[in-house]
């Protein structure tokens, strides 16, 4: 079997080809062993159906007249496919469906293929960040969440330039342009001895010659970087999100300045604010994840008696 495969995605909407498409680069592309690749256009190595559409179900009768296999796509629970792909797009279900794909199991009509499943019912598309807790190694951008630091401190850690925070007065110090703090800095976990306390007297004496910054800023930064894709867990689940305030950082990026605009405008859900905005899972979780750290966010979570 070739090592790469298409997947021929018809009268599919532009948010599910977006769910696809981000849901194949979290996997890095591949998935079952195989490279994959998504196409609009029929020809593929399979292909799949949006059935909820008139043409679509037409289009995909036909090829079970004739004989082909083709998945269907559809928030009909029941309809009447040997392959069913539920909306809303589950990520264990698209990669399930994948792996079934290279496997050729799926070209075989003895073999029973569940792509749709009570155990994955309560699953969605958004993968969530590792925060445990074990010796208190964080995320720079957790550290400064919790207030592992109540005291000025100097970043020590292995391959970080030299950070001072000052955690009272709201201010961080830093010798460069934050641009010189590389994403994967951000997404290594540390312990909070990390942080090495330091007297009042000897961070006015190391922050000489280093620029003093808004610790908003730094917020904003470590939790924008500290994942791709990933969401804080905190955020996952049955929740509703608001914004206290448009970040500014959030203002000079038109992606993040477009989710800020749909989260201002009230209590909203991670799906509705994926699909008012129509911006991929990844930038919305780092979008939550910064706002999140930087203390701007408002939650609710709707399966208990809290609000707004």
């Amino acid at each position: 079997m070739s090592e790469s495969m298409t997947l021929s995605a018809l009268h599919v909407g532009p948010k599910d080809l977006m769910v696809m498409r981000s849901l194949l680069n979290l996997a890095g592309g591949r998935e079952g062993g195989q490279h994959w690749s998504i196409s609009e256009q029929s020809g593929g190595d399979v292909t799949l159906i949006d059935v909820d559409h008139e043409a679509g179900e037409l289009r995909w009768k036909q090829m079970k007249e004739n004989g082909e296999v083709a998945i269907a796509l559809s928030r009909q629970k029941d309809f009447p496919a040997r392959f069913l792909l539920n909306k809303p797009l589950r990520s264990r279900d698209f990669l399930k469906l994948l792996t079934t794909l290279a496997s050729g199991d799926f070209e075989e009509e003895t073999v029973p293929v569940e792509l749709d499943s009570e155990s994955s019912a309560n699953e969605s598309i958004w993968e969530t960040l590792d925060m445990s807790d074990e010796e208190g190694y964080y995320t720079l951008a957790e550290h400064l969440r919790r207030g592992s630091w109540k005291k000025p401190v100097a970043v020590t850690h292995p391959g970080w330039p030299l950070l001072l925070i000052d955690p009272g007065s709201g201010a961080w110090f830093f010798d460069g342009s934050i641009a010189e703090l590389s994403p994967p800095m951000f997404a290594e976990p540390m312990p909070a001895s990390a942080g090495v306390p330091v007297s009042s007297a000897d961070l006015v004496e190391r922050a000489q010659g280093h620029r003093q910054r808004p610790l908003t800023e730094l917020k904003w930064f470590a939790g924008l970087a500290q994942s791709r894709g990933r969401l804080h867990p905190d955020l996952a689940g049955e929740v509703q999100f608001m914004l206290t305030q448009v970040p500014a950082q959030a203002m000079s990026n038109q992606q993040l300045h477009q989710l800020a605009q749909v989260l201002i405008r009230g209590p909203i859900t991670l799906d509705e604010l994926r699909d008012r905005s129509g911006q991929p899972p990844e930038n919305v979780a780092a979008f939550l994840n910064a706002c999140y750290t930087s203390g701007k966010l408002l939650l609710n979570r709707m399966a208990q008696a809290a609000s707004f």
